[in-house]
């Protein structure tokens, strides 16, 4: 497949062609750009996968590589509605506080095998939270919760809210009506109760009084390494958090981290149903006692206080008066407002990998885990962007499949950012823009019902993918035209 060169190129060659023209022949020749990393040091399959109508997935392998390595991979599948009934949607599964795996969240989209998602990726940077003592663990899940690093949203519906980032937020892909727009994101929310006051809360479907991996507020402080080992916990004992009903896990009981003293006030928690009718409002959080299993209801929502929040709903959220929530997701970049209806799925991120075809000055080269002797990062990475067509592009670049009793530190599959992102800003891949997803054992690319990411992550002595908190994938008929199971109350 040949790609048309990218329009700020394009430009340029034109421009060297007029110059040309007006240019004595005895004058030095243009010096001709360099090649790409990618044309550089990677080799393309023979083969392109178009298995698929609309989905043509390539592969290129590494070569030329240090004593001892083997290749990694780097895999670009683009999506062409034009070529078949298409388009770009957001899942986070069954529940927004429970993890599945990539091919579980597809596989949940829908129950027509037919109109199963044609291909996907992983989605938001999150961290996984142990469940509480006292929690009951639903049937089929795992005894963890999930809280993404920025803002999710499937359907219109929040799931998280936006890290502080200075007060502009940080990055993220909207998607709406099957195409990505890549920029970054604020969410501003607040409550006014019946009397007339207004307060506002912090977050969405996480423990009150202790975030992960971004301060959501610029009174989140971050905890200092001699109070817990954990990196990125933030501290603030004056929240008020709202879960919604496709949480599906018990909301949070008092004292989950024994090291964070700000969420073990036993705080004040408030339930309302479909209107925003305050029907319950009582002392305490997930419970009186510690079999309690206190759950979202269907159609309502909770909020959980602590410190002056929980002051806040003692005092204004009054039993059978109405309390308005309000959810307010702005773009900084162009300054406008995102409307939260059914249209809208978002997937957060920290750094864009390309912007108009250049690698932002801001982008950091950074690395989970670096192998001293060969240089290589060892996380692997996933971007979702779109190209000169017009079309979105998955890419992921990632090791091979290797034996369950193989050391996963002698096992190159990754890159920094900034060598990631020269590998997708190379011509040949065509690009325009790109967000950089969840990477590590998180990454993961299906076509189809078929994975073709290696997992990394180690469980019992074997090699499993990463259970992930939202996913983005290509569905068929094109936007809203599937039904999604409707889930049992």
């Amino acid at each position: 497949m040949t790609t048309p060169p990218r329009p700020a190129l394009a430009v340029a060659a034109a421009l060297t062609a007029a110059l040309a023209l007006t240019t004595s022949a005895a004058a030095a020749p243009a010096a001709e750009n360099p090649p790409s990393p990618l044309a550089l040091n990677w080799q393309q399959a023979a083969e392109t996968d178009t298995s698929i109508p609309g989905v043509t997935r390539t592969t290129w392998t590494e070569k030329n590589l240090p004593a001892g390595t083997r290749p990694r991979l780097l895999q670009v599948v683009e999506l062409d509605p034009t070529a078949a009934p298409i388009s770009l949607d957001g899942t986070v599964g069954k529940a927004a506080g429970q993890a599945e795996t990539l091919a579980e969240q597809l596989a949940g989209v829908t129950t027509v095998v037919a109109r199963h998602p044609v291909a996907g990726v992983n989605g938001s940077l999150f961290k996984s939270e142990p469940k509480h003592p006292d929690h009951v663990t639903p049937v089929g899940a795992e005894p963890t919760t999930l809280q993404p690093m920025g803002v999710s949203v499937t359907d219109g519906v929040l799931h998280s809210s936006s890290c502080w980032g200075g007060g502009t937020g940080t990055a993220g892909a909207v998607i709406q009506y099957g195409v990505p727009y890549i920029t970054t994101l604020l969410t501003t929310l607040n409550l006014t109760a019946a009397d007339g006051a207004e307060t506002r809360f912090d977050d969405i479907n996480r423990d009150p009084g202790r975030a992960r991996g971004c301060a959501r507020d610029n009174e989140d402080k971050l905890v200092p390494k001699e109070v817990t080992p954990e990196k990125g916990v933030f501290r603030d004992s004056d929240e008020i958090v709202l879960f919604t009903d496709d949480y599906r896990f018990p909301v949070p009981k008092p004292d989950l981290d024994p090291l964070i003293t700000t969420e073990d006030d036993p705080g004040f928690e408030v339930v309302l149903d479909s209107t925003g009718k305050v029907t319950a409002a009582r002392e305490g959080r997930g419970g009186e006692k510690a079999t309690d299993q206190v759950e979202v209801p269907a159609g309502g929502r909770i909020l959980q206080g602590v410190g002056k929040g929980a002051v806040w709903l003692r005092t204004h959220a009054v039993k059978d008066t109405v309390l308005t929530v309000g959810q307010k997701l702005t773009d900084t970049r162009l300054g406008r407002e995102i409307v939260l209806d059914p249209s809208v799925d978002v997937v957060s991120s920290f750094h864009v990998l390309l912007r108009d075809s250049k690698i932002p000055t801001a982008l950091p080269d950074t690395c989970g885990q670096t192998s001293t002797e060969t240089g290589l990062c060892t996380d692997s990475r996933v971007a979702l962007g779109t190209n000169v067509r017009g079309h979105t592009v998955f890419v992921t670049l990632t090791g091979q499949d290797q034996a369950d009793d193989v050391d996963t530190s002698t096992h190159e599959d990754g890159a920094s950012l900034q060598t990631f992102a020269k590998l997708v800003d190379s011509e040949e891949l065509g690009l325009i823009e790109a967000l950089n997803l969840d990477g590590g054992g998180s990454a993961t690319l299906m076509t189809g019902t078929t994975t073709h990411t290696p997992p990394t992550d180690r469980v019992g002595g074997k090699y499993v993918h990463r259970n992930v908190a939202d996913s983005v994938y290509a569905g068929v008929s094109g936007y809203g035209m599937y039904a999604k199971p409707v889930p049992k109350p």
